[in-house]
C-alpha cells in the first residue's frame, strides 16, 4: 500500500478537517488491493461505498464485495464480505481508525451459508498498523456472530 495513503488511514479521524470522498475511495481501494494480495484471489467490489465523513473525528466506511469464481465442482465455495472502518479506542486510551473485513462462506452449488457446528459463522480479518507504521492484514479465524448482526446474510 502506498505509504502516503497508509498515513492518511492511520491519521483518519484525528485532524480538524474530514477527508474528501475521493481520498476515502483511494484509501479503501488500496486497503482492498492489499486484501486481494493476501487471499490471492480477485473479487467484485460493490460500486456503492457507504461513507459517513462529515464529522472529522468520527468517519466510518462500509463496502461489500463478492468472490468471482463460481464452480460446478461438488466441493467448492464462494464468498461475500464487507469491509468496515471507524474510530475505535485502544487499550492505551487513544482513538485510532480501525478497519476489518467480515467474510461469509457459501456452498458454490446451492449458495447455502457455511458455518461451523460450534456456531462460528464468519471469518474475520483486521488491518493493523505494524511497528514500522506499515499496515498488514491479520487473520482472526472463525468468529461467532454474538449479536445476530449477520444471521440473514445471503449470497447475492
Amino acid at each position: 500500500m502506498n505509504f502516503d495513503l497508509e498515513q492518511k488511514l492511520w491519521n483518519a479521524g484525528l485532524g480538524s478537517e474530514p477527508y474528501s470522498k475521493e481520498v476515502w475511495y483511494e484509501i479503501i481501494d488500496a486497503v482492498l488491493d492489499d486484501f486481494q494480495k493476501l487471499i490471492g484471489q480477485d473479487f467484485k467490489r460493490d460500486p456503492e461505498i457507504s461513507l459517513r465523513i462529515t464529522k472529522p473525528n468520527s468517519p466510518s466506511i462500509c463496502q461489500w464485495m463478492w468472490s468471482k469464481k463460481e464452480s460446478n465442482f461438488p466441493v467448492s465455495t464462494i464468498w461475500s464480505a464487507v469491509i468496515g472502518g471507524n474510530m475505535v479506542g485502544t487499550e492505551s486510551g487513544e482513538n485510532i481508525f480501525g478497519v476489518s473485513i467480515t467474510l461469509f462462506l457459501f456452498d458454490a452449488n446451492n449458495k447455502k451459508r457455511l458455518c461451523l457446528i460450534t456456531g462460528e459463522s464468519t471469518l474475520e480479518f483486521v488491518f493493523e498498523k505494524g511497528p514500522d507504521s506499515h499496515g498488514y492484514w491479520k487473520y482472526l479465524g472463525w468468529i461467532k456472530d454474538e449479536w445476530g448482526e449477520w444471521e440473514d446474510v445471503e449470497y447475492e
